[in-house]
Parts: C-alpha cells; structure tokens; sequence
C-alpha cells in the first residue's frame, strides 16, 4: 500500500519531530545544568562548613584554658568562709561527756599532681606559733661536759638560767642528750615522752644524734624534732626560740597527699587566716614542683572530713618532669681533687656525702716531655749566665 499524504505533509512532520527532539535535548540540557549548578553549590557549602569548622578548632587550640595558680586563687574571703564551716565541724565533733574542752590542731592537706622523686623534710615559718597555750614544750640541749659517768642536773641548771635571763617561759622541761640516751632507752620510755610532750625542739648541733636516738616515730607527729639555733653566747635566744615556736615540718613521702599543722582551734581567726595565706605563699618556692604541681589544698581537723580550700583539673602533662625536692647546701659543700699517690696516672674527688670517683689522667705524649726538659735545661744556663 502506498501513502496518499502529500510531500509538504510529511515534511511538516518530520520538522516537528525533530523540534521536539531539540525540545527534548534542551530540556535535558537545562536539567543537567541545574544539577550540576546545585552539585558544585553542595560542594562549596561543604568546603566552606569544613573550613569554618577548621578554623574554630585552630581557634580553640589557640585559646588554652588558663588554669588559675591558689596563690591568686586563695584569697582572705575564701580562707574566712573555710574557717567558718571548720568551726561548725569542730563544734560537732566535741564530746559531750568531755570536762575539759581540748584544743584541736588544725592542718592543711595537700594533694599533688606528680609525686616527688625524693623523700625529705620542708620547713616553713609562720607569722604565729602554732603550739597550744596548755602543751608541754621540750628542748634538748647539749651537754656541758661529756663523758658516761657525769651527772647532767648541772647542765640542766645552766640551761635553765639561761632561758631565765632571757625571759623564756614557754620551755617547761629541759632535757640534755646525756639524759636522753640514759633515761629513754627503751621503746616504752621513748613512747611516753612523745605522749608527755606536744612540741619538741631540738639544737641544731646534735639534732642527728638525737633524731638516731629517738627513732623515726617521733618523725611522724607533727611538732616533733624541730631544729632550733641555741647557742649560750647568743643575745637573740628569745627571738629563736619564738622561730622554732613558729616553724611548721612538711614530711614529705612516696604518696600524693600531705599534710602540715597550721594552728589549732583556741587560736583567734585572723592569725590562722595570716598562717595560712602565708602558708600559700610559701608554697610557691618551697613545694617540689611549684604551686603548678598542687592538685587541691583542703583544711582538717584531726579526725574529721577535710574541707576544700582550692581544687584544679590541671591534667598531669601540664607538669613536665617528675618533681624534685630541693634541698639547701651549706657553705662548704664543695668537691675536692687530688692526685693518688697508690695509683699513677689516677685522679680522687671525693664528695661532701662521701662519695668517691676515679679518674684516669691522659698519658703525656713524649715530645711533650722533651720539651719539658729542654726548658728546664735552658732556665739552668740562663741561672749559670746570670
């Protein structure tokens, strides 16, 4: 069968067709370029959000927390309220069967953040004593005269009226090193004098005999053992005194938490407030590590919860090296070098603690000693000249 449409009509046909096709193309055109348009806008939202997002973290890396240091911290307010809520505590804890009312020591905890390497005493003074009006203070004393068969009554005599014309009161009983090692040598005896006794102070010049003596009981009763510069001669005996009274011991052990006597509750508030913002002061030098490495100072009584004066969440890579307690020298705490004289070619140094070192010198070289020689040679010709 053949077709009767007329040529223009299939020609117009074959135009519409293809119009739409084009139609179709530019349509498709126009969707893909809308989709490509909204895909490349995704695209830099996304990069513009990660962008913004980087730079908020670079800005929060930048801007590190500032840990605030308790001796900014710790202010007179702080100290006051922590005293008020202490009162209320020891309040609570009185015994109410009790005829006399017994004045509790007050101490001050410290926890750190790095444990110190070394074990060690530190010593802080205090603008007020911390001993209580109604303790037995002791101080022993050298002796006069040294030997197994002498009395010491004349030596607590002599130290007695010394302390007299001084004007001291507050030293009650006074023990020489020769009574101590008579009298106090079993545990019981040892025992009943660090019950019998609430402040110990000790001469400087035999504080390692009497601490060897004693033991290291008397070490962890705080007020025990605290040396005092006591001399006859000296015109200042009072005002030593008055220091040991106000010097406190940090004993510092292998744990992380510890802990120093500040006063005790029969003190007025504004000397415990002025010892333990001078307390916080000191920590600052004297602390191993420096106040960087003190993780919360909290105020207790003997037997009761500790109350909290500063607390951080400083993290421990804050405190770069394990602390290190520092201890001062003396004046002559020097090495010293010689030649031995049993080994050639050896050096000694030997160390104030007693330490000793070897140390091997360099062989001289052989051109070295002629020349050695031939300038002792040419100083004798130039003697025999002259």
């Amino acid at each position: 069968m053949v077709s009767l449409q007329p040529i223009g009509m299939k020609k117009r046909k074959e135009k519409t067709n293809k119009n739409q096709v084009k139609d179709k193309i530019k349509k498709r055109s126009k969707d893909e370029i809308v989709n490509t348009m909204d895909k490349t806008n995704k695209k830099k939202k996304k990069v513009a959000v990660m962008s913004v997002i980087q730079d908020e973290n670079i800005t929060v890396q930048k801007k590190k927390t500032k840990f605030i240091m308790p001796s900014r911290y710790i202010t007179e307010s702080i100290v006051e309220s922590c005293l008020n809520a202490l009162d209320q505590v020891a309040a609570c804890s009185i015994k109410k069967n009790a005829i006399f009312e017994d004045e509790q020591k007050i101490f001050a905890e410290i926890h750190c953040i790095k444990i110190q390497t070394s074990t060690g005493n530190i010593k802080f003074v205090l603008p007020h004593s911390t001993a209580a009006s109604t303790g037995e203070i002791c101080l022993i004393t050298p002796d006069i005269r040294k030997g197994k068969k002498i009395d010491h009554e004349p030596t607590i005599d002599h130290w007695e009226e010394i302390l007299k014309k001084a004007d001291v009161t507050c030293v009650k009983t006074v023990l020489p090193l020769r009574q101590l090692k008579v009298e106090y040598d079993q545990y019981e005896l040892k025992r009943r004098l660090l019950t019998q006794h609430d402040f110990i102070m000790v001469d400087t010049r035999i504080l390692s005999h009497a601490s060897t003596i004693l033991g290291k009981k008397f070490f962890k009763k705080h007020n025990m053992l605290i040396p005092v510069k006591v001399n006859e001669k000296s015109k200042d005996l009072k005002k030593c005194i008055d220091i040991g009274l106000r010097t406190t011991m940090l004993r510092l052990g292998q744990g992380p938490t510890t802990v120093i006597l500040v006063g005790h509750t029969g003190m007025p508030k504004s000397h415990l407030k002025e010892n333990i913002m001078s307390l916080v002061e000191q920590l600052k030098n004297k602390y191993p590590g420096g106040e960087a490495n003190i993780r919360s100072i909290a105020l207790k009584l003997p037997l009761s919860l500790s109350i909290p004066l500063y607390i951080t969440l400083r993290p421990s890579s804050s405190v770069n090296n394990p602390p290190k307690l520092r201890m001062k020298k003396p004046k002559n705490f020097k090495d010293v070098e010689d030649e031995l004289s049993t080994m050639p070619n050896t050096e000694v140094r030997v160390a104030p603690d007693g330490t000793v070192t070897l140390k091997k010198k360099k062989p001289r070289k052989s051109c070295e000693i002629q020349t050695s020689e031939e300038e002792e040679e040419l100083s004798d010709k130039d003697e025999e000249s002259e």
